[in-house]
């Protein structure tokens, strides 16, 4: 039996206790449900709260039909399943028709700071809550975050080390980062998330997607980093770039990828070794099929929603 959330998270990383989220995160972690895998999404910049629940029922329902219909022998074990879909105030007016929205391309500085509270604060404490559930079953964090998402995804990890959190050891986590909108070195000694790789090598499995024709992060994000006079280290966005031979490193296995149109791994080709593995895909081929794709000034930036994107992440999952 799957089950499906969404936890709205404020601006400044507080979950509303209004919404009584932590009551419910709790009894969906329970032996009640005892899920098997938990699936996490957010969002990232200049999303609505219309949009990202567009986007959460997509993904959500995508992604487990696709798994639950390729009769794969590894899904058999993911039999309760929980999403989880995070919005966080990532524009000026969530009404998309607002004149105040033409003041969203001034606000790249400020919601790049913001999806770091939202990471630091709101998703640490979900996982918080998760972890510190007592079971006696093994369960699979699945983290998925798709540009400015990939920083909560990633600052959330990072404030687990901080704050010395005990991770059970029948817990181990999945990170799919979509074309992540943060540096190339974040994740290397000096960057903004660290402590992530070292934390959880031996528990933590990572897939990067990059892509040429992602026009946001190939031509914009570098100008923005150039701009700020607080920024030290690369200008080059991951998601863009890929990861470097530092980030590479850190794991035991590296596993680079092209992904084509009509491409299939899953179930199809030799699945990724099970321990600490980093795969790099590269959606450039796919995206210069998508001819019908309408990305404006960023390009295919927010290409994710296709089958060879999905079969990818379940070949990388299971």
């Amino acid at each position: 039996m799957s089950h499906y959330i969404t936890v709205p998270i404020k601006a400044n990383g507080a979950i509303d206790p209004d919404e009584q989220i932590q009551d419910i995160i709790t009894k969906s972690v329970s032996p009640a449900f005892n899920p098997t895998d938990i699936f996490i999404y957010s969002h990232g910049w200049w999303t609505t709260t219309d949009a990202a629940l567009k986007q959460y029922n997509v993904a959500t329902t995508d992604l487990i039909y696709f798994l639950r219909t390729q009769n794969h022998p590894l899904t058999t074990g993911v039999t309760s399943p929980l999403l989880v879909g995070i919005h966080w105030p990532s524009i000026v007016d969530d009404d998309p028709s607002s004149v105040l929205n033409l003041l969203e391309p001034f606000t790249f500085y400020q919601m790049q700071k913001r999806a770091d509270d939202i990471g630091d604060e709101g998703l640490y404490a979900i996982l918080r809550l998760i972890i510190e559930t007592p079971r006696v079953s093994n369960l699979r964090i699945n983290l998925f975050g798709h540009s400015f998402g990939c920083k909560v995804v990633c600052s959330a990890l990072q404030e687990l080390t901080v704050q010395k959190v005990a991770v059970p050891q029948n817990i181990s986590f999945n990170v799919v980062l979509l074309q992540a909108a943060f540096t190339t070195d974040a994740l290397d000694k000096g960057g903004i998330y660290e402590n992530v790789l070292p934390a959880f090598d031996q528990r933590l499995r990572m897939l990067i997607t990059r892509s040429d024709l992602d026009l946001a992060l190939k031509n914009d994000f570098p100008k923005a980093q150039k701009l700020d006079l607080f920024h030290k280290g690369a200008i080059t966005a991951l998601g863009f770039t890929g990861p470097t031979s530092a980030t590479i490193g850190a794991f035991v296995d590296n596993l680079p990828i092209s992904v084509d149109h009509g491409s299939q791994f899953f179930g199809k080709k030799p699945a990724p070794p099970v321990g600490p593995v980093i795969v790099t895909a590269d959606l450039t081929p796919v995206h210069q099929a998508n001819t019908t794709f309408q990305g404006g000034q960023g390009g295919h930036h927010t290409d994710i929603f296709l089958p060879e994107i999905y079969d990818l992440m379940c070949w990388f999952l299971f």
